[in-house]
């Protein structure tokens, strides 16, 4: 009895234990561990160029077949995202693999969300960030970060540091279609999934079938063939009123590349699939979901894909989708959802020397100037001004997005530099 009473206690004061956000890895972290064959240890840093930190987390996928290998930290009692102040997880990474290389973190025991996001540089430290805002996801004692999945291992190191949980932004949920970016519809209203990323940007491909200044965009990187972004609205989508939805896009996929929107509850959807007839313009789809449901609030936005498909994404050119104007076919635009009513004031545009950005209504915070590549070319504090002048001399010719941060969310516009 003596004996059986002492492994009672044992199992106790084992399973007890707890510990909780943030991690930096400079001392021992209980409950690391590897899984698939993949190593999860604390080393010396590899570069201290962007991290000053002397230790940090190293994940090694050592097996070949081991795909979904990856390390995990266990009894973590913080990995509550259920409200804005600690709804993104931050993270620090340095990796050789290629811009591009898909980190899945994944929340378990029990599972309750995961999230990706993409690498932006290579053989150096960057920090990434996991925003759990939509899912705002609790109760979970698991942390698991998965490197690279749908990829072989066979030796691919990849080393993380500075785990944190850091404030979000959770926006109220739209009401339904239509979806513009000319009239509120932002990134956060949003939750992609399987190694997709969705983000607003300045329409750089205006023609006569779109001359919306700001568009969303979607890019597949390897993962699931079903990678896409949903969104949910507040009310269920009308189908028995408005059986068709129209959606225009833009890729440079060939012609024929399938289109998948999915009307979506819990553990039920409908999907209809169209293809395109275009390249490289834009052009208005059309999905016919007579007789679907009527009580299901999510749209799912899936790419390159039908039921059945194994395509995957790479993260190129054919793999990058713009899109907007989701709306019901016999439904028009209001005025102010084409943007004739205008959020952000841009003068001059284009302009040789400087723009000036003016918000009547709000205070700008951050801008974030993006060229045509995706790569964040300058960062201006706002500190909360209601105009803010940008030097635009140091810019080369050309067409740029500015990513507005304001007190009333973030605003997307389009730069052209004489």
């Amino acid at each position: 009895m003596k004996r059986f009473l002492s492994a009672l206690l044992i199992v106790g004061s084992t399973s007890a234990w707890s510990q909780s956000l943030p991690f930096d890895f400079e001392s021992a972290t209980s409950g690391m561990a590897g899984y698939d064959n993949a190593s999860f240890t604390i080393v010396n840093n590899p570069s201290t160029t962007g991290n000053s930190s002397s230790k940090v987390a190293e994940i090694v996928k050592t097996t070949a077949g081991d795909l979904w290998a990856g390390g995990k930290i266990t009894n973590v009692s913080s990995l509550d995202f259920s409200s804005a102040s600690s709804s993104v997880l931050s993270m620090k990474v340095y990796t050789t693999e290629p811009v591009g290389t898909v980190i899945k973190v994944k929340l378990e025991n029990p599972y309750t969300s995961e999230v990706d996001a993409v690498t932006e540089v290579s053989g150096a430290w960057h920090t990434l960030t996991f925003d759990f805002g939509i899912p705002l996801p609790s109760g979970s004692a698991d942390l698991v970060i998965m490197p690279q999945p749908f990829t072989a291992g066979g030796g691919n190191t990849f080393y993380v540091d500075d785990i944190q949980q850091v404030p979000g932004t959770v926006l109220p949920q739209r009401a339904g279609l239509p979806i513009t970016f000319e009239s509120g519809t932002t990134t956060g209203h949003f939750f992609s999934f399987e190694s997709a990323t969705m983000e607003v940007v300045a329409n750089s491909k205006l023609d006569a079938t779109n001359s919306s200044q700001t568009v969303g965009k979607i890019v597949r990187y390897l993962g699931a063939p079903y990678g896409g972004s949903v969104i949910t609205f507040a009310n269920n989508i009308d189908f028995a009123n408005h059986p068709q939805i129209t959606m225009k896009v833009w890729t440079s996929a060939p012609v024929g590349t399938d289109v998948t929107l999915k009307a979506e509850k819990p553990f039920w959807g409908e999907e209809r699939s169209v293809q395109t007839t275009k390249t490289e313009e834009w052009e208005l789809l059309t999905f016919d979901f007579t007789n679907a449901p009527t009580d299901m609030p999510s749209l799912v936005l899936m790419f390159d894909f039908v039921t059945g498909s194994s395509n995957v994404g790479d993260g190129t050119a054919t793999s990058t989708f713009f899109f907007d104007e989701i709306k019901f076919a016999n439904v028009p635009l209001g005025a102010d959802e084409i943007g004739e009513l205008g959020q952000m004031d841009v003068y001059p545009n284009p302009a040789s020397d400087r723009w000036t950005l003016s918000l009547n209504d709000g205070q700008i915070f951050q801008v974030q100037i993006v060229n045509m590549e995706g790569r964040v070319v300058e960062v201006i504090e706002g500190e909360g001004a209601r105009a803010l002048k940008i030097d635009a001399t140091t810019f080369a010719s050309g067409v740029y997005t500015a990513k507005i941060n304001t007190s009333r969310g973030q605003d997307v516009v389009r730069l052209v530099k004489h």
